[in-house]
C-alpha cells in the first residue's frame, strides 16, 4: 500500500511539474521587460541596459518559439499561437520605443550637462586670463620706467 501512495505522489509531482513547464513563457518575459525598461525609465539602480537587452533577447526567442510552434501545428490550429505571437511582437515594439526614447533623452541630459560643465570651465578659465592681464597691466602702469 505504501508503495501506491509514494507511485501515485511521484506521479502528482511529475505532472504538476510538466505542467508548469507547459505554460508559456512568452507573457512572463514581457511583463518582465516592461517592468526593467519602467525602472530604467525612472532611473531605479539596479536596472542596466545590458540586462533589458537580454530581456529583448529573450522576448524574441519566445516570438520565434511560437511562430516556430504554428507552423508545426495544422492549419486550422494556427491562429491562436500567430495571434498571440503578433500581441506579443507589438508589445516588444512599444517597449521598444520607449526604451530608446529613454536612452536618447538620458544621453541628452548627460551631454547636456557635459557641455554646461565645459563651458563653465572656459568661462572661468577666460575670466582668469583677464584678471591675469589686468593685474600685469596694471604692474606695468605702476612699474617705474627703467629709462627715467
Amino acid at each position: 500500500m505504501s508503495g501506491r501512495v509514494v507511485a501515485f505522489g511521484t506521479a502528482l509531482l511529475l505532472a504538476t511539474m510538466g505542467a508548469g513547464c507547459s505554460k508559456p513563457a512568452a507573457p512572463r518575459t514581457v511583463d518582465e521587460l516592461r517592468s526593467a525598461v519602467d525602472a530604467y525609465q525612472q532611473q531605479k539602480p539596479g536596472v542596466t541596459e545590458q540586462q533589458i537587452d537580454a530581456l529583448f533577447a529573450r522576448l524574441d526567442a519566445d516570438i520565434a518559439a511560437l511562430r516556430a510552434d504554428a507552423a508545426a501545428k495544422p492549419a486550422d490550429q494556427r491562429a491562436a499561437i500567430l495571434e498571440q505571437a503578433n500581441s506579443l511582437s507589438e508589445q516588444r515594439a512599444e517597449l521598444q520605443k520607449t526604451y530608446l526614447a529613454t536612452r536618447v533623452a538620458r544621453f541628452g541630459a548627460t551631454a547636456g550637462d557635459m557641455l554646461r560643465g565645459l563651458g563653465e570651465q572656459i568661462g572661468k578659465g577666460l575670466e582668469d586670463a583677464g584678471r591675469r592681464l589686468r593685474e600685469s597691466m596694471h604692474d606695468q602702469e605702476g612699474a617705474p620706467s627703467g629709462g627715467q
